[in-house]
């Protein structure tokens, strides 16, 4: 946490943010669950209140067992609109879950971290840009703030970008070969893309061929496609900038 360039929050503020997301997440299934979702195409509020809680059920059992399960999704029993009372259930299952872990736990995770923290930070970061989703299709989007935004580009770029986890499922068709610029708030790092492998280097000044900047907030939605290009501002070579898009996708789906 001593590092300069770090953008970790505590525990304890990741947990205050699952639960107050997780709240706005539900009002907006409560106000309506069959708005379309902007960002994904065939979802509505329905589905994105089932997913987050498929996701938070599936974090207990990671985190209860030591291991992801080898048969996920269970049959869940509810009914077309119980997507509410189905996520609320999920975020007591995870916090309990949660509550019975050290937060430096070793676990089984998808990241360079193999703690307990790892999921609170996932989850955190999860359940920014869901809610978000219900808050658009609601036409009611409300702000993300500054430090879950910031700390929500860095595991975007270390954990999605960077990290060697979907190496062997995803034969890039955007191999970028190019440094690219992620700034935000006083925040910068450099991404060094190439075919086989992506290094991010927080707080590094080199020169870039692609900059993407704007405030916190725009840039995190950016990165994970909930915001236009009109949010954020491009410099450099405009090509590697749609690149660069492309292969999130690639590696964040």
């Amino acid at each position: 946490m001593s590092d300069a360039t770090s953008t970790l929050l505590t525990p304890e503020r990741y947990f205050e943010l699952i639960d107050a997301d997780t709240d706005r997440l539900i009002a907006m299934g409560e106000r309506g669950l069959k708005e379309a979702v902007p960002a994904c195409e065939g979802w509505d509020v329905a589905e994105v209140l089932w997913h987050v809680s498929n996701v938070f059920e599936h974090k207990v059992r990671v985190m209860a067992d030591g291991a992801f399960p080898e048969d996920w999704p269970p049959e869940w029993e509810y009914s077309d609109g119980e997507e509410p009372a189905f996520l609320q259930a999920a975020r007591a299952h995870l916090f309990e879950e949660f509550s019975r872990h050290a937060i430096d736990e070793q676990t089984t995770t998808f990241g360079a971290d193999t703690t307990i923290f790892f999921w609170a930070r996932r989850m955190a970061c999860e359940i920014a840009i869901h809610r978000l989703d219900g808050e658009q299709a609601h036409g009611d989007p409300t702000p993300i703030p500054d430090d879950i935004a910031l700390d929500g580009i860095d595991e975007m770029l270390h954990v999605m970008l960077a990290g060697d986890w979907w190496a062997e499922r995803v034969q890039t068709e955007h191999p970028v070969d190019a440094l690219v610029a992620v700034e935000a708030s006083d925040r910068r790092w450099i991404c060094d893309v190439r075919e086989k492998s992506v290094t991010i280097r927080p707080g590094d000044a080199s020169p870039a061929a692609a900059t993407i900047s704007g405030t916190p907030e725009a840039v995190f939605s950016w990165l994970w496609g909930r915001a236009g290009d009109d949010a954020v501002t491009f410099a450099g070579d405009e090509a590697t900038v749609r690149e660069f898009r492309a292969r999130i996708v690639e590696c964040a789906g």
